[in-house]
């Protein structure tokens, strides 16, 4: 049976079902949009069925995305709802009856961790999914607004600027200048990314999606990109079969100083411009709000939010068989840049390296027991006339002591600037029930220009000026990936083979001053490609033998190249005058790696339970701020990871309750760290060294852990939700060799000079927080469905205390380690107003106003200061929305 066929027999005269995170409900007769009497459709339920398929919990063989209703290879693989067959013309039942049945189900929510669309609760993969109401109820406009709501995933900036928000998952990330190990998907594609900061994207990715899917663990076979992590799945909601448009808009104010508010606007058009044929979806989405730092000589407001994004989706469908979905998208975001705060500044470090970096470094070893550079106080001496400073910069801590951390004094004039563009088109093929050709092409763009005060004063101690504006990333990313999707052995097996080709240009130039009167000039030209044939697939077992049905196996292999090409340069010029950096190079990689997943899970009734073994990897790659030319270049980071995990649905006596958990051990070797890279040129008579950064190879580490995901209602309308995560690290080896300019303190306890090997085997693990929770309450009130539905939620999440240094123990790093934090959310949502169009929604984000540090600079050993980025106000919003 083809789709078009499906979807005429078994959806005609459907009731709309709505998804929340733990409840599946009809939509009241007031939210449901007129329809005429539909015909009874082939193979529709009678009313008699009907009602007991609403008052009985949804078993496995009959849920979404299995049994007979489980879409096929080349079904829409993303919906926002599942549907249900209605009885032919019968009227309607009462929507309070509708809105609270006696016996409440769970949703089935439909997922495409494994490239085609089924059920979360079928999908042997540790996946957390949020819905578009789950998005829009919890507030969830970025992916910062996920932190401590999801098991093992951590959102931050990465010692970067605000809007960074690298997602780590699993302890595994992005480090400055290398390949991310969570890679964030809109529509399938990889994001555009910026190839030496930490930037997937830009502004209003999250607007008009369907869900957000995070999965966890290396997904090496079937996903573009290589990670070692996980992905983050961004689905766009796609265009309907029935005219529909919604506008939006909202307002807020922030807790601080003055009035400090915020706007935003959303539309939404969805049309069929030619019925059942092709179907199109508009929208856009304006948001502005005022920062809440203020710069108390110039009166700038930092840390605010101002950007706009549009999007348009086609659906065409010429055949029965043939379904091609295009989306565009444009975002431009422009805002007055991230405000840091400055904490400590390192004087012994700024009294070796600012002599050292004008080739007088030998004083600190001339006298053996006596450092020169310390008793002269060079290096303050230089900070006191250039900073200006009266007492080595200890004033210029004071007066930021003195102010709150939401007002501060920079040297700099921060701003941030981006725009990403792509355009998208999946094309989905029946070439009959059995096979489908799917082909997936993307063309994106990122251009992203920006100034920061690193440290956060009045001194520049370290700057990105950018005086011309010229991008520091100017990316194009073109991708291309063909699967061929489909069953085979009586339909005991499924599988997908394809290839993936991706090839990345990307440009750019930085512009800095570091240690007061040092002018730092980098500029690359980078090429990407990669090029990766994988087959996965799932085998059920009872094909061999009746005894074994259920029992899957899936087997999955990737082979990947790799290659980058990069010309840098980067010069380094002291006082405008005395040289210190002046070279050019041009390196290039190719690595090719097999990656793969291998696994059994087995599924007995509403309960399924899985062990998988999966190995991904970070490609090598080119650093382009490196100063030594053996470490132009950094081989492939690797990991496999073993999980072990159940999914179930069940009842304490008419309670249902669904319990996802799994445990996981990761190995992880050929560890990527960002460090401190610096050079004496031995054919150059001075004896100034050259300073860089790189990316270093330093050895293994493994990561464990338990992840759990629990939703029960105990009564109709409430549904309470819990998530837990627990997370241990441990570095096995970490060394590598140390070319900074001033010694560094490692694990012996011992200084350790330029020249020798650090170990850092005794640190914490980076950006791992031992333990996340969250607790979230949702009850929908009994009330006359003539008012309206009225929904109040709250949620807490809590984040334990991590790391965030790179390479460098605690006492080696002040502020490194990031604080605790459990934040209070809350919204009272009241949609379709006395039965009008009309809907309102009561929000609040950090309700106790928590005021914690998001970012620690770790510069103390390599540009000698510690500043802080602070976390985000207590925020309240009332958002209004008209939908027709």
């Amino acid at each position: 049976m083809s789709r078009r066929s499906t979807k005429t027999g078994m959806l005609a005269g459907a009731m709309p079902f709505v998804l929340c995170p733990a409840l599946m409900l009809p939509l009241p007769a007031s939210a449901q949009k007129p329809q005429e009497p539909a015909a009874p459709a082939a193979g529709a339920l009678a009313a008699d069925e009907l009602d007991a398929l609403l008052l009985e919990p949804v078993a496995a063989a009959d849920a979404p995305g299995s049994g007979d209703v489980k879409p096929q290879a080349a079904a829409q693989p993303y919906s926002e709802v599942i549907p249900v067959p209605a009885a032919p013309q019968e009227p309607a039942p009462p929507a309070a009856a509708k809105r609270a049945p006696s016996r409440p189900v769970l949703e089935e929510i439909v997922v495409t961790a494994r490239r085609t669309a089924e059920s979360q609760q079928d999908v042997p993969i540790a996946i957390s999914a949020m819905s578009a109401d789950d998005l829009r109820r919890d507030q969830i406009n970025s992916p910062q607004d996920l932190q401590g709501r999801v098991p093992s995933l951590l959102v931050g900036s990465g010692s970067q600027m605000r809007n960074t928000e690298t997602p780590t998952i699993r302890g595994q990330g992005a480090q400055f200048g290398a390949s991310a190990g969570v890679v964030v998907y809109l529509g399938e594609v990889p994001l555009p990314a910026d190839p030496v900061a930490s930037y997937q994207g830009g502004a209003g990715k999250f607007f008009d999606l369907s869900n957000v899917q995070i999965l966890k663990g290396s997904q090496g076979t079937l996903f573009g990109r290589n990670t070692t992590g996980g992905a983050l799945l961004l689905e766009p909601q796609k265009p309907q079969d029935e005219f529909s448009a919604s506008l939006r808009a909202g307002v807020m104010s922030l807790a601080g100083d003055g009035n400090l508010m915020g706007h935003s606007y959303e539309m939404v058009l969805n049309t069929p411009i030619i019925e059942d044929k092709l179907l199109a979806r508009v929208g856009g989405q304006v948001y502005q709000r005022d920062g809440f730092t203020q710069d108390v000589v110039t009166g700038k407001d930092y840390d605010n939010k101002n950007y706009w994004t549009a999007r348009l989706g086609l659906l065409w469908r010429p055949t029965e068989r043939i379904d091609n979905y295009l989306m565009g998208y444009y975002a431009d975001s422009d805002d007055n840049g991230t405000a840091t705060v400055i904490e400590r500044i390192n004087r012994q470090g700024l009294n070796r390296a600012i002599p050292g970096a004008v080739g007088l470094g030998v004083l600190a070893t001339i006298i053996p027991g006596l450092d020169i550079t310390q008793v002269a106080n060079l290096g303050c001496l230089a900070l006191n006339f250039f900073g200006p400073s009266s007492n080595c910069g200890q004033d210029i801590v004071d007066e930021q002591a003195a102010r709150d951390v939401r007002h501060v004094q920079l040297s700099g004039d921060p701003h941030d600037s981006l725009e990403t563009g792509a355009l998208v088109d999946k094309f989905s093929f029946e070439l009959n029930d059995q096979l489908t050709l799917v082909n997936i092409a993307s063309h994106a763009t990122l251009k992203h220009s920006y100034r920061w005060d690193l440290d956060g004063s009045r001194a520049a101690l370290n700057e990105f000026i950018n005086p011309d504006n010229i991008p520091q990333a100017d990316v194009t990313t073109t991708t291309e990936e063909l699967q061929l999707q489909g069953k085979a052995f009586d339909d005991k097996l499924d599988f997908v083979v394809g290839g993936y080709y991706e090839s990345t240009d990307a440009s750019g130039r930085i512009v800095a001053k570091s240690l007061i009167f040092v002018d730092v000039d980098q500029q690359y030209d980078q090429r990407k490609t990669s090029f990766a044939p994988f087959a996965q697939g799932t085998y059920d077992l009872g094909g061999l033998a009746e005894s074994l049905s259920g029992l899957n196996l899936t087997v999955g292999a990737r082979r990947t190249t790799d290659k980058t090409q990069v010309s840098a340069s980067i010069s380094q010029l002291a006082l405008g005058l005395v040289p210190l950096v002046d070279k050019a190079f041009d390196a290039e990689v190719e690595n090719t790696e097999w990656t793969y997943t291998a696994g059994l899970d087995y599924k007995f009734g509403t309960q399924l339970v899985y062990g998988k073994v999966s190995r991904g990897y970070k490609t090598g790659g080119v650093a382009p701020i490196a100063v030594n030319p053996d470490h132009y270049t950094f081989k492939p980071e690797y990991v496999t990871n073993y999980e072990l995990g159940q999914k179930a649905d069940f009842e304490i006596g008419d309670m249902p309750v669904r319990l996802n958990a799994a445990v996981y051990y990761t190995d992880y070797t050929g560890l990527q760290k960002a460090g401190i890279d610096a050079f004496v040129d031995p054919g150059n008579p001075s004896p100034v060294p050259q300073l860089g950064q790189a990316i270093f190879n330093v050895g293994s580490a493994w990561v464990a852990g338990f992840e759990m995901d629990l939703t029960i209602q105990p009564f109709p309308g409430f549904t309470f939700l819990g998530t837990y995560g627990y997370t241990e690290a441990e570095y096995e080896e970490f060394s590598f060799g140390y070319n900074g300019a001033t010694p560094q303190l490692d694990c012996t306890g011992q200084e350790i000079s330029s020249g020798g090997t650090v170990d850092f085997s005794c640190i914490p693990f980076q950006d791992i927080p031992k333990q996340q929770f969250s607790l979230s309450g949702r009850y929908l009130l009994p009330l006359d469905p003539e008012i309206g539905e009225v929904e109040a939620s709250m949620t807490y999440a809590y984040t334990s205390r991590k790391y965030s240094g790179q390479s460098s123990p605690p006492e080696a790093e002040p502020g490194a380690y990031l604080p605790a934090v459990g934040l209070w959310n809350a919204s009272l949502s009241w949609s379709r107003v006395f039965g009008t169009a009309l809907s309102a929604q009561l929000f609040g984000t950090n309700l106790t106003n928590e005021l914690y540090r998001i970012s620690n600079s770790n510069q103390w050993n390599l540009t000698y200061f510690q500043s802080s980025i602070y976390s985000e106000p207590r925020v309240i919003g009332l958002n209004l929305s008209y939908d027709w």
